[in-house]
């Protein structure tokens, strides 16, 4: 394999919240890809609000202005937006030209709107895959996936069909590889 890559490694089993949502497996990918890039794991839709600050080119006005605001920076800050929300408002305003109130509207919003599905994760990597050079990969090394899908035909289901839209999008850029203990 030829170019750089971005090489994904992680236990599915400590990154999951729950197995018994649909979408655990969704969920999982996307929590290690944003810690991959640097946003926020625990929280996607304030990763999907850092990845729109980045591909404005304001991700950084935006974090001076947070700390600013705050006191703090918005990297130590971040998983405790739900008590920020006057600084994070403040900042948005700031770094994407706003008024406060559309910046607050825009954020109240942005949790309960925040929709993902196998078919967005997959633009979100394809998205991001179109900043790097052609031979660039993403790489998802996922480890344990046996014992976390167990007899769950529904997660492996998931696991096969994110696999390939990634596929699909990424046209062979996103790969997937698990391991899985034999029984």
């Amino acid at each position: 394999m030829q170019g750089s890559s971005d090489v994904i490694l992680f236990n599915i089993d400590s990154k999951a919240d729950a197995k018994n949502d649909r979408d655990a497996i969704l969920q999982v990918f996307l929590r290690a890809f944003n810690e991959k890039l640097g946003f926020s794991g625990d929280a996607p839709h304030i990763a999907d609000m850092e990845r729109h600050l980045v591909t404005k080119g304001v991700f950084e006005v935006f974090k001076t202005a947070f700390a600013a605001s705050n006191g703090s920076t918005w990297d130590a800050e971040r998983d405790a937006v739900d008590f920020l929300r006057d600084d994070i408002v403040a900042a948005l305003a700031q770094a994407l030209k706003m008024t406060p109130e559309s910046a607050g509207t825009w954020f109240d919003r942005a949790r309960d709107d925040y929709r993902i599905n196998i078919e967005g994760f997959a633009k979100i990597v394809n998205d991001y895959l179109a900043t790097k050079a052609a031979n660039h990969k993403v790489i998802f090394l996922v480890d344990e996936v046996g014992q976390f899908i167990g007899a769950n035909s529904q997660l492996m289901l998931s696991l096969q069909t994110i696999t390939e839209q990634l596929g699909t999008q990424c046209k062979g850029r996103a790969w997937v590889i698990v391991t899985s203990q034999e029984d």
